[in-house]
């Protein structure tokens, strides 16, 4: 608040003030800053002076009295588009939280672009909040898109619970690694998937149901079962150009799921995290075959006659020797655990196709 003071003094010509000749009688005069105002009179005896002082106003209460009457509450309108921004930014920072943010701003705008139009007839703001709309809104339709759920065959759904899952593949991640897949392979009862020295290693393959056995030079060494890779070995410094050093065979109707393996190692290549996720599931399945392979040549060699090729109903494992048979073929029917009938005999002789 600006505050004035007007002071008259007596000046005298004493000693204690020099006056030389009387001072002519002067218009009030206003400092540069609008300070002080100062008015000398001439008498006879001496100088009355009339000093107005004006304080100058803080900075506080210049914008204190700036509005010394409020308006009127805005439209309900008004209320409504900033409660929704207030909303926006309450958003947290997840999927859904991005979600929230640009509903939020979409109706902030809705409700301050009905404000300006219908109100307070702005045609800038309407312009301006009808941008600020449709940019939210196709970043929402994009948001949307990317959160939709995917969903997977019902196998291949079975194969991401059972093995990316545990491991915190996202679906989006499963689906990457499912385009590079070739095919789903059928194989009848007794269909080679691989032979030994002739097919090539150039795929990645996992069983999705049924059973086959893997062998070398006629010798059973394990079998591998659902949710298992047929060529896991592989997967670790062998090149697409050389071949299987195994013949794979089904030993009941079994579907392999089957990947490019170039394509899938350069897909994954710009992802560390899933190399990870490949390295670890096959590591681990090379273990475990690797421990079958151990524990069933501890106990005895077996091999795979001529005539099971031929498609006859005859044992998966025939023995070299009766005395062999029973240990390794008991084995093997260890690892066909959960069977109502196991898959392999023991022969007390020797057979001959």
């Amino acid at each position: 608040m600006i505050g004035l003071q007007n002071v008259t003094t007596d000046v005298s010509t004493s000693s204690e003030v020099a006056v030389t000749s009387p001072a002519p009688v002067a218009e009030p005069a206003v400092n540069e800053m609008g300070l002080v105002e100062t008015t000398r009179l001439s008498t006879a005896t001496g100088d009355l002076v009339n000093v107005t002082v004006q304080e100058r106003p803080s900075m506080w209460d210049m914008y204190w009295n700036h509005c010394p009457k409020w308006r009127p509450v805005n439209h309900i309108f008004f209320q409504v588009a900033n409660l929704f921004f207030l909303l926006s930014f309450l958003a947290p920072h997840t999927p859904g939280g991005l979600m929230w943010l640009r509903v939020a701003l979409i109706l902030g705008c809705a409700f301050s672009g009905m404000w300006a139009w219908s109100i307070e007839c702005y045609l800038d703001a309407v312009l301006w909040n009808s941008a600020f709309i449709v940019i939210n809104f196709v970043y929402f339709s994009i948001q949307f898109y990317l959160m939709r759920p995917i969903k997977f065959h019902k196998d291949l759904e079975e194969v991401y619970i059972q093995l990316f899952k545990p491991l915190r593949v996202s679906r989006r991640q499963y689906r990457r690694v499912l385009m590079c897949m070739r095919n789903i392979r059928h194989l009848k009862c007794h269909e080679l998937y691989a032979h030994e020295k002739v097919t090539k290693v150039d795929s990645l393959s996992l069983v999705l149901s049924g059973k086959l056995v893997v062998s070398q030079n006629q010798r059973a060494l394990h079998i591998v079962f659902p949710q298992h890779f047929l060529d896991s070995p592989e997967w670790f410094g062998v090149s697409t150009d050389e071949y299987f050093q195994v013949s794979i065979m089904a030993m009941e109707e079994s579907r392999v799921l089957v990947w490019h393996r170039d394509k899938l190692k350069l897909s994954i290549m710009s992802d560390s995290f899933l190399q990870a996720v490949f390295d670890h599931i096959l590591g681990r399945d090379v273990v475990h075959k690797l421990m079958q392979v151990s524990e069933t040549m501890a106990v005895s060699n077996g091999h795979l006659p001529n005539c099971y090729e031929e498609g006859e109903d005859k044992p998966m494992l025939v023995v070299k020797k009766a005395g062999d048979g029973p240990g390794i073929t008991a084995l093997l029917n260890r690892q066909l655990q959960g069977e109502h009938a196991p898959l392999l005999r023991a022969a007390p002789h020797a057979h001959n196709c």
